[in-house]
Formats: C-alpha cells, structure tokens, sequence
C-alpha cells in the first residue's frame, strides 16, 4: 500500500507523519454517506476499524474532520475543506504530495478558542506570550464574544464562559471564580466623590454592561432598589467599551477584582458590593485527543491557577489583599505585560 510523508505542522518541526491512500479513500466514503456503519459495508472494513482510521487521519492532520451525532457524522468545516483536496489526491497523486503547500493555511496547528469579551481581551490575550514562548507553532484563533459558542457542532475547539454548558456531550471543568467588584477612576472621585456603599450607587452616574452571560439584574439588585434610569448614565454591550468609559471618569461600573492588575487609575469603592461568577472551561472531548487543542487546555488551565492569580480563588479576595500579595512591583509586571490602559488626564 502506498504512503506519502510530509511535513505536518500540527505536531512539531520534527514528526513525519505518513497519510495513507487507503486512510484517504475511507475519508471521502464516509464523507459522501455520512455513515460508518455504511460506509464500512463499502469499504469491506469493520465500523470499529472505521472509527480508528478516521481518529488516526484527524491525528494526523491536527483537526477533527466529522462531528458525530445520533444520526450519523457530518463534516466539520475543515473537513468540508480537506475533501476537495482529497478527491485531488484521487485523481492525481502528485497533488498529495503537495497538500502541504496547497492547503497550509487550513491544516495549521489552529486552536479555536471562545472566551467572553472581559476574560478574551483583558486576561487571556496578555498571557498570550507564555504560551508562544513553551509551544510556538501553536496558533489561537481567539474568538471574544458575551454569547456563548456552539461548541457541540465543534463552532470552536474549546471556550471559557460564565454560564455551565448544558450540553451533554462535552467535557466541562470550573477553573476558576471571578469576583466583581466596584470602581471609578481616580478623576471621577475628584469631581463627584466616591460612593461609601452599594447602597448610595443611586447618588452617583453608573456605567451598566448589558450583554449575554452578565447578570447586570443581579448587580442592580444587589445595590439600590431605585429605577435604574435615574442611575445609569451610560450603558455598554461589550467589557471593552465598560473599561474605557470607567478609565475616562464616566462613573461608577462593576469590575472583576483583577481589574488594576492590567489598567492603571481605577479605586475600589463601595466595598459592601461583591458579586460572584464561577470561570467554566468545556471542550468536546474528541478535540481534545488532538495534541496541540490538549497543550493549548493545560495552558488555560494554567493561566487561571488560583496558587498564581489569587484574584481566581474561591475565596474573595480584595483589591487591596491582592496588591499586598503581589507585591507593587509585580502588579506593575502584570498592567506591563496586559493592555497598558492609563486613567485619562
């Protein structure tokens, strides 16, 4: 039986994989009849030998091909891509060898990641460059959005969320908790002063995120009985545009507790006001035996580590506990290695 090596980036500079013709010709089968039982039937193989050869090709190949489901399989959208490449290979051998080059982009050791808005651009994305220096031909297409991703039909490889899946077949694991606290910068205190308490929140502007996954109910409840229309002098749908209207002195907004650890100018005020969410990494588990989608979840993992970043512990943690225990110069570290926002003058 014929065999082809190439250079696959998927699994480091050094590793030959050979794709085999026959693993090829079981791809586009299986492709066409959405089947394994049927698809074995056809290609004399039994649905358990089936299952092995396809494992073995999106191993190979670094992502996963099919989404399984009750009725059958169906193509993921690489899947979709590597087919026409494969009915090349069929028709004329030589374009295997080159599938390399001819479909680089698509077969890029490429970890989709969904994360909220918050987390995406404030905590993930700093940390970025830990994972560049231990793993370089790791590539994060990083998707940010307050709604949650399908990622049972594999829409990305993994995400972290606020709010637990529910869908039965993913792997699902609480990494961390996030506590939301209040804040406004230092030129909002200047001019209006600081609320004392949850309670006199009516008093002052309030800066409101609106958005999926962000229980703005919740913190309404938690401090004032007031129409929030008397309060609220702005309202945002994303975590970036809240950040920026707080560091322009906008008003008063809810933050995660890490919130100085990346920007400069923000005061913990109304300190009776805490609200807890709990962080959820889920996966689907056949993503996760590809070998860069399992580095790039222990990576996360990693960066949400409540040893490290005790802003993730269970147990609140105060601003003012946090910058003890870090230490000024390595709170200065972290708002260097993040976004570098700065209060406005």
């Amino acid at each position: 039986m014929p065999h082809l090596e190439t250079k696959s980036p998927h699994l480091g500079r050094d590793f030959e994989p050979n794709f085999n013709w026959d693993d090829i010709r079981i791809f586009l089968k299986l492709a066409k009849v959405g089947s394994l039982r049927a698809a074995a039937i056809e290609t004399g193989h039994s649905p358990k030998a089936m299952r092995g050869r396809i494992r073995a090709l999106e191993q190979q190949v670094g992502a996963v091909l099919f989404n399984r489901t009750a009725m059958g399989v169906s193509l993921t959208p690489i899947g979709e891509q590597l087919v026409t490449v494969a009915e090349g290979i069929q028709k004329q051998a030589r374009v295997f060898g080159d599938v390399s080059k001819i479909e680089r982009r698509a077969l890029k050791p490429s970890v989709r990641v969904g994360i909220t808005e918050g987390l995406g651009v404030f905590w993930l994305t700093p940390m970025f460059g830990k994972l560049r220096e231990s793993n370089p031909d790791i590539h994060i297409d990083l998707k940010c959005s307050m709604t949650p991703p399908n990622i049972g039909d594999l829409e990305v490889d993994l995400a972290i969320q606020l709010e637990r899946p529910t869908h039965p077949n993913l792997m699902v694991r609480r990494i961390g908790h996030l506590h939301v606290v209040l804040y406004a910068a230092q030129s909002y205190i200047a001019e209006h002063g600081a609320p004392a308490s949850k309670h006199d929140i009516a008093n002052f502007h309030f800066i409101e995120i609106e958005a999926p996954q962000v229980r703005s109910e919740k913190v309404a409840e938690e401090m004032t009985a007031e129409d929030k229309r008397r309060f609220v002098n702005m309202r945002v749908n994303t975590s970036s545009a809240q950040l920026v209207a707080a560091i322009s002195g906008w008003g008063v907004t809810a933050l995660p507790t890490y919130a100085p650890v990346v920007c400069d100018g923000l005061v913990h005020v109304a300190q009776d006001f805490i609200l807890r969410r709990e962080i959820f990494l889920a996966y689907h588990p056949h993503a996760a035996e590809l070998p860069h989608v399992r580095y790039t979840i222990d990576w996360i993992i990693r960066s949400f580590d409540a040893g490290t970043y005790p802003w993730f512990r269970e147990d609140y943690v105060s601003p003012a506990e946090i910058e003890a225990l870090m230490g000024r110069d390595n709170m200065r570290s972290f708002m260097n290695q993040g976004i570098g926002l700065k209060r406005a003058s």
